[in-house]
């Protein structure tokens, strides 16, 4: 019997169904049979040749063969990951007194500023519902020094957000492969000793953020084959000291500080997390009663957030307004106050336009020499222009290369009596200082004509959103004494009783 070519897709499903031939196997059949009895060295050697007789590319018989290995497992090391659906709480939750049962649960644990555990019971509502949502924002909890709590908030996170993962590294392909394999809740901790310099990890991170481009291709098998894996899922990450630009700008930010001792908090214990478990259960009941009503929802946003902030807050202003209650409007003085205190930390290159733009204002020029605007930017003592490289003042030609991204170079210039340096005019800053100075007008600036020009018209600044009074959570499940959001105090409760039940207690002090 003459052997036909197996047609594109054919071979797979004709074995499929054991490939006999009345009471044999099919010569296909009996040669992958014996394939698969040999050991993996012998194999090795003669799977490119199979693979060729065969008509069949080297991944695929790769795979027919390990089906016909007496143990059909893979070896592998560690663990399968193997992630548990939340069982939805029993009956109808409310969504106002869920998110204000949520802000007790971080306020009991942590010490943490106005705003922000309000943020983080919005977030970990997002995380049950974001696929209703076309953005899903990182939460990012920082600190400047260890002991500041981001441990203890990932641990209360865990207990709370849906098929929780947590790590202390991962590297780019891990994290896309388990969001193929069970799309989790990533809770990265310890960044700062592994994502400084890893650009893949960083950009794999970034992808995630938009769901239209949360994919990565990568080459698969000894084929190449290109493949398409999703990066669409909620992480957390928590480190000491700053995101990456890119990454902050797609985060809702929790900066934590080391506790006073005046800030009382009560410890956490891994033994007791009943009543933790039980806001999770809560989380998913809400998201599967609201999942269908979110993905028609179109907040409005509050005036002044520039557009990451708006695309960050959108989804958690979504939750806010479906929630009810005191939240729509609570989230969004929220909002203001924790993007307004983002902006202030801006990036060096931002930084430099804002004291230049001081510069020029307070110098009353039109035009100066590079020279002396590197010893103007040196004599600022808070800023990193005296120490810019090696402990000296920033030069001309790290002031070009800062200022090129805006494509601002220097040029010649006249400086009275027939001298000709390079350096800058004022109008070749007005479209930078237009877009990123946060200060200025709207409008175009325009340079100083004249000695009497005062400088540039500022912005209208945008008015606060009123401050909350602290009723609402005394309103809301007798959740006690949560700061005004408007307050200097942070947002912390009194610590509830302990249990006293006779066990060995698992203290968690981050």
């Amino acid at each position: 019997m003459n052997k036909v070519a197996p047609q594109e897709g054919k071979f797979e499903a004709d074995l499929s169904v054991g490939g006999h031939e009345n009471s044999g196997f099919s010569a296909d059949e009996e040669t992958l049979q014996r394939l698969g009895k040999l050991d993996l060295l012998e194999y090795e050697r003669c799977r490119e040749n199979e693979a060729h007789n065969l008509g069949v590319r080297i991944g695929v018989l790769d795979d027919l063969v390990c089906n016909r290995r007496p143990d059909r497992k893979k070896p592998a090391n560690g663990n399968s990951l193997s992630l548990q659906e939340l069982e939805p709480w029993r009956e109808p939750v409310d969504g106002s007194e869920l998110l204000a049962d949520l802000v007790g649960a971080f306020s009991r644990h942590l010490a943490l500023d106005h705003g922000a555990a309000e943020a983080m019971a919005l977030w970990t509502m997002h995380t049950h519902v974001f696929n209703s949502f076309q953005i899903s924002p990182r939460l990012a909890i920082t600190s400047p020094e260890k002991r500041c709590g981001k441990t203890t908030a990932l641990i209360l996170l865990s207990c709370l957000v849906p098929k929780p993962l947590p790590t202390v590294n991962i590297t780019a392909s891990a994290l896309f492969r388990s969001v193929e394999a069970a799309q989790p809740t990533l809770l990265i901790d310890e960044g700062d000793t592994f994502l400084k310099g890893k650009d893949e990890l960083g950009g794999i991170l970034n992808s995630g953020h938009n769901k239209a481009m949360a994919f990565v291709v990568r080459n698969v098998g000894d084929d190449h084959e290109p493949r398409i894996f999703p990066t669409w899922t909620p992480i957390v990450i928590a480190l000491i000291g700053k995101l990456s630009g890119t990454l902050e700008d797609r985060s809702v930010m929790i900066k934590m500080r080391r506790r006073r001792k005046d800030e009382l908090v009560e410890p956490l214990r891994l033994d007791r997390t009943g009543h933790l478990d039980e806001l999770a259960r809560k989380c998913a009941r809400w998201a599967a009663d609201n999942e269908f009503s979110l993905r028609a929802a179109d907040p409005d946003i509050p005036d002044g957030l520039h557009d990451r902030a708006a695309d960050n807050w959108r989804p958690l202003l979504a939750i806010a307004d479906q929630a009810g209650g005191i939240w729509p409007d609570f989230a969004r003085s929220i909002v203001v106050k924790i993007v307004r205190f983002e902006d202030d930390e801006t990036s060096d290159a931002s930084q430099l336009l804002a004291d230049i733009h001081q510069i020029f204002e307070v110098q009353n020029i039109h035009q100066i020499p590079s020279v002396e605007l590197c010893d103007l930017l040196g004599d600022m003592e808070d800023r990193p222009w005296p120490e810019m490289r090696n402990g000296k003042v920033i030069t001309p030609r790290q002031l070009s290369r800062l200022l090129s991204p805006f494509n601002i170079r220097p040029k010649t210039i006249r400086a009275g009596r027939g001298k000709t340096p390079k350096g800058y005019k004022l109008d070749d800053f007005a479209d930078a200082f237009s877009r990123y100075i946060n200060d200025t007008s709207a409008t175009t600036p325009q340079p100083w004509e004249t000695p009497e020009y005062s400088g540039f018209q500022s912005a209208t600044p945008i008015q606060d959103v009123a401050d909350k009074n602290d009723t609402f959570l005394n309103e809301i499940n007798g959740v006690a004494d949560v700061a005004d959001i408007g307050n200097d105090t942070p947002v912390i409760s009194e610590p509830l009783p302990r249990d006293q039940e006779d066990c060995d207690p698992i203290w968690i002090t981050d």
